[in-house]
């Protein structure tokens, strides 16, 4: 495949899918709209020099989900590990007039949850099903199935109050 096929390829790929490549940065990046975009473009850059390696195995979507996720986790532990500076005591805007309160309110709470809850949390709002996930990961579908009921009402415990 030619550079320009391979670029064309890429661009329709991420036009059809950059909702769930931006679901994914509000979940892991909640109040922090700088760190989304980074993020983003992270995301975009490990699907352009993974592209070579889609077999076609799994759905589109599904592996480049899977990607956004690893991404993700791997940014948080990067995170994690570098020493945090802070520029002063002023929070980021949690609400634009795009993202309703009650949705930034549900990415706070996701981003609370341990990180295999988030990912399966972060996959059922995309849309796949237990069967999918249960690909991906490589657990169970009926304890991935007990395990999201748990997760949601962890979830509607923490938002009650909100």
């Amino acid at each position: 495949m030619s550079e320009k096929e391979k670029l064309k390829r890429y661009d329709q790929l991420m036009l059809r899918n950059k909702g769930l490549i931006v679901k994914v940065c509000q979940v892991y990046c909640p109040n922090d709209g700088e760190k989304a975009r980074d993020l983003f473009q992270d995301i975009a850059l490990k699907v352009w020099t993974r592209m070579d390696t889609f077999r076609e195995e799994s759905a589109e979507a599904t592996w480049l989900w899977h990607i956004a996720i690893n991404t993700a986790i791997d940014s948080i532990r990067a995170d994690q590990r570098r020493p945090q500076l802070v520029f002063g005591d002023t929070l980021p805007e949690r609400s634009t007039e795009e993202t309703p309160r009650r949705i930034d309110d549900l990415y706070e709470a996701i981003a609370h949850l341990p990180a295999d809850d988030q990912l399966l949390i972060t996959a059922r709002l995309d849309g796949l099903d237990y069967h999918q996930i249960a690909q991906q990961t490589g657990q169970n579908e009926n304890s991935l199935r007990v395990r999201y009921n748990r997760t949601v009402k962890r979830l509607r415990i923490m938002l009650k109050g909100k």
